[in-house]
């Protein structure tokens, strides 16, 4: 351990656990989240259409997965103890929020992740036309999650999807 004022870097106290890379053969534990937007074609976005619940210009739907978010819709169903991996990509910016379940990222853009990648996180970067793929973990408890787009303006406008943890 370095002395304080020495200017020099600490130590670390202990290697980050990693997840393994558990055999994953079913189909229906792969899942892709595709975060996009859609933009009307040149004739609406001319007559300046107005949604209705905000009141604001229609520039262009955010979706997940080509869906607009809706409470009622369940994208995917993992179970409660078990590991899938998921990948993440965008046509834009896109910080990626996944509510009370921790991941690790195994890969970004096909390549090993960067050192600021390691760790237990709930949030990932995925930058524009970038794939990230982690390995997410669902402990806790069952019951309805989501996961959004941390943009403030992609937030107000629902980038999200919810999950069931069963």
């Amino acid at each position: 351990m370095a002395r304080p004022g020495s200017g020099r870097c600490p130590l670390p106290l202990s290697a980050a656990e990693r997840l393994q890379r558990p055999p994953l053969p079913a189909a229906a534990r792969h899942r892709r989240w595709q975060a996009r937007e859609v933009r009307p074609d040149r004739q609406r976005r001319r007559s300046a259409r107005r949604t209705p619940a905000a009141g604001r210009r229609r520039h262009g739907a955010r979706t997940i997965n080509g869906r607009p978010f809706s409470t009622d819709a369940v994208l995917a169903t993992p179970r409660l103890g078990s590991v899938e991996r998921w990948r993440f990509s965008s046509d834009f910016h896109h910080p990626v929020h996944v509510h009370l379940a921790q991941f690790q990222v195994t890969a970004r853009g096909g390549r090993p992740p960067a050192a600021t990648d390691a760790g237990w996180k709930h949030t990932v970067d995925v930058r524009p036309y970038e794939v990230v793929e982690v390995l997410v973990r669902f402990t806790g408890y069952k019951g309805r999650y989501m996961l959004h787009c941390h943009n403030l303006e992609h937030e107000d406008m629902a980038m999200m999807a919810n999950f069931q943890v069963t």
